[in-house]
Order: structure tokens, then C-alpha cells, then sequence
């Protein structure tokens, strides 16, 4: 009742609106193979099922960017983009319509069929978007080289709407499709149930995890081996025969700074020293050639001396010679002055001289005035 109420208080949108957010995905096997197929044994090869798994990751990103370049703000994604395409590309994946093996022959190489899917989604992007139209106006114009750049951080968003157990599940279910009568990919036994203590009974595409430490590797136990020819945590004897262990990963930096038997020069061969023993070695050196050294030493401290003897010469004639430029400078700055204030003087004669002209022809004029003036009376 209090549900009804509510809904009519808020309006039939709201409900639909609140309806959708809490709708949860379910995958249903079912509804791509039949129930014979897809209830064998979940323990595929894991190759092939990492490597489908990835190529549909990049084969989505790819597409995000196609759709819409590189313009989406702090390069985000929204449904309405990503949804129809992940549609799409489940599509094509037609599972339950992957295997030529319809006369379930036991020469039948399933890894033609897979390559066909793979094949597919690569050109998943192009065939559902077309060529990018955005990616094209970028400032950079080298397309390829803006689609590297954005990809990692592409599918990391991508990732969160394609996640990888769903994309797992859909690897799974692409090998039992192809590989549905001769097993060569996958387990055939029902309902998951070929663990097993005893190794020969065992399924051999059972995940196992890698047993060295810092390794998160999962892999099909039937690729152990090789795994462990690879795996860069495995560790692995110094090549120098030091009697040390080391990660494969690191085994360049152990030989180069770390082992014991690694060549090192002598810490005194910036004074002249040229030995070169083992890095175990350097303290005994040391303590055997101290006599050595300690005449290498002596024969530099003299060159020390010499050196600074002849700089402690130059830099007393380099100050004789700034006080000399100083005192010189001086020197011109007062000649420099006078004649400016000769040339002032010049300056301010000229101007008194023009008044005194000017003074003079005024003087002139009122004399003649006056004269004139006088003469006019007398008559």
C-alpha cells in the first residue's frame, strides 16, 4: 500500500527510472550453446581465452575512439556510447556458429576457426564505426600514433563496462563452441569436476597459480613448464656463480651493482690506480697496495699544490689588473664629467651672449627713438 502511494506521489517515470538502476546483468550461457556444451568443464586452454579476452577489450576502446575521437571530456565514456557497441561485438562473436567440425573430424585444427573470431575483431572497429572521422582534426595529424597514445587509458574505462570475468565467461564458451567434438582446447568433462590430486587424472587446462613469489599469473597447468621457462619472478642462479638466487627480472641489476664476483674498479682510480678485482676483493686490495696508494696520493696532493700555486698567481694578477680597469674607469668617468661641464658652461655663454645681442638691438632702437623724439621738439 505505502508502495502504491509513493508511486503515485512521485509518478510512473520514477518508478521506471528507479526500476532500471537496480536491474542486475545475468549471464546466461544458454542462451549462445546448448546446455551439452556449455555445462562441460570450465577449464579451457588459457592462451587462447586470455588472448580472446584481450582482443575484444581492444577491439571495444578501439571502437569508443572511432565513435567519438578523443573529445570527450577527461576522455570519459558514457553508456549510450559503449553499450550498442559491446552489443554489437557480442554479436559478432556468433556464438554456437564457430566450428567447421561439423563431421567432427579428429584432424580438425581448432585454432582456424578461433583465428576467424580474432580476425573479426579486429577489424570490429572500422566495420561497425567506419574510419575515425574526429581522431582526423586532432592538432597532432598522425591518427595512428593519438589512437596509441589514447588506448591505455581507454580501456581502463572500458574495462569497467566490459569486465574481464564477463569477457572470460565468453572466451570459454567461443572455445567450447569451436572446439565442441575434438576437446583439443578445452576439458570435456561435465560440471567442472576433473580436479584432481592425482596429476595423470587431473584436467590438464586447470588454472594453476604461478608458484614464485610476485607472480599473479594464472595459466592452464598442461603450460607449466613453459611458464616457468618465462616467468620473470622464477629465480635463477647468478651467471657470475655467486651462489645466489635472484628473480630472473632482476638479474641485469644483481650482476651489475649486487654480486660479490662482479668486476670493480679501484676506488682510488681517480688518483691513478688501474686495477680492477672482484667487488669482494676491494678491501683486501685496499689493504695490500696501501703503499701503492698512499704514493698515488702523495703524487697528486703535489699536483694539488702546484695546480693551486699557479690558479692562486693568476687570480692575484687577474685583481691587479680589475683594480688597474677600476682606477682607469675612474679616471674617464672625471674627464667624461668635466667635459660635460665645459660643454654646459659653452652652452650657457651661447644663451647669455644671444640675450645680450638681443638687449643690445633693443638699446639701439630706443636710442633712435628718443633722438628722433629730441629733434621733433627742437623744431
Amino acid at each position: 500500500m505505502i508502495s502504491y502511494l509513493v508511486l503515485l506521489f512521485r509518478g510512473i517515470l520514477d518508478f521506471v527510472r528507479r526500476r532500471r538502476l537496480c536491474r542486475t546483468a545475468v549471464f546466461r550461457p544458454n542462451h549462445f550453446l546448448p546446455i551439452e556444451i556449455y555445462t562441460t568443464c570450465d577449464y579451457c586452454d588459457s592462451i587462447v581465452v586470455n588472448m580472446l579476452s584481450m582482443c575484444m577489450l581492444d577491439a571495444l576502446s578501439l571502437a569508443t575512439l572511432y565513435a567519438n575521437g578523443n573529445n570527450t571530456k577527461n576522455n570519459e565514456v558514457t553508456d549510450a556510447l559503449v553499450l550498442p557497441l559491446k552489443s554489437k561485438l557480442i554479436d559478432i562473436l556468433d556464438i554456437g556458429n564457430n566450428s567447421d567440425n561439423v563431421n567432427q573430424s579428429e584432424e580438425y585444427d581448432a585454432m582456424v576457426d578461433i583465428n576467424k573470431v580474432k580476425d573479426r575483431l579486429t577489424s570490429f572497429a572500422e566495420d561497425s564505426v567506419g574510419q575515425p572521422g574526429v581522431l582526423q582534426h586532432l592538432l597532432n595529424p598522425d591518427v595512428d600514433h593519438n589512437i596509441y597514445a589514447a588506448m591505455p587509458k581507454r580501456k581502463e574505462l572500458i574495462g569497467t563496462y566490459f569486465t574481464e570475468q564477463e569477457r572470460l565467461n565468453l572466451a570459454r564458451l567461443l572455445v567450447k563452441d569451436v572446439d565442441r567434438y575434438t576437446y583439443k582446447l578445452h576439458c570435456s568433462t561435465d560440471s567442472c569436476s576433473c580436479n584432481d590430486d592425482n596429476e595423470e587424472n587431473a584436467c590438464v587446462f586447470r588454472l594453476v597459480p604461478c608458484p614464485y613469489e610476485g607472480c599473479e599469473d594464472r595459466f592452464s597447468w598442461k603450460y607449466r613448464e613453459q611458464h616457468d621457462i618465462d616467468c620473470q619472478y622464477k629465480p635463477v642462479p647468478c651467471p657470475n656463480d655467486c651462489g645466489m638466487d635472484i628473480p630472473r627480472r632482476d638479474v641485469h641489476i644483481h650482476v651489475r651493482d649486487r654480486c660479490r664476483l662482479r668486476s670493480a674498479e679501484c676506488p682510488l682510480s681517480s688518483f691513478g690506480c688501474t686495477s680492477v678485482v672482484q667487488a669482494q676483493d676491494v678491501t683486501s686490495h685496499l689493504n695490500e697496495n696501501a703503499d701503492k696508494h698512499f704514493m698515488l696520493i702523495a703524487n697528486r696532493m703535489t699536483e694539488y699544490q702546484t695546480v693551486m700555486k699557479d690558479q692562486s698567481n693568476r687570480i692575484r694578477m687577474l685583481e691587479e689588473k680589475n683594480d688597474q680597469l677600476e682606477r682607469e674607469l675612474k679616471q674617464k668617468t672625471v674627464q667624461l664629467q668635466s667635459k660635460n661641464d665645459a660643454k654646459a658652461a659653452a652652452n650657457d655663454v651661447k644663451k647669455l651672449s644671444k640675450r645680450l645681442a638681443t638687449l643690445e638691438g633693443t638699446c639701439k632702437t630706443q636710442f633712435r627713438k628718443v633722438e628722433y623724439d629730441r629733434r621733433n621738439h627742437k623744431k
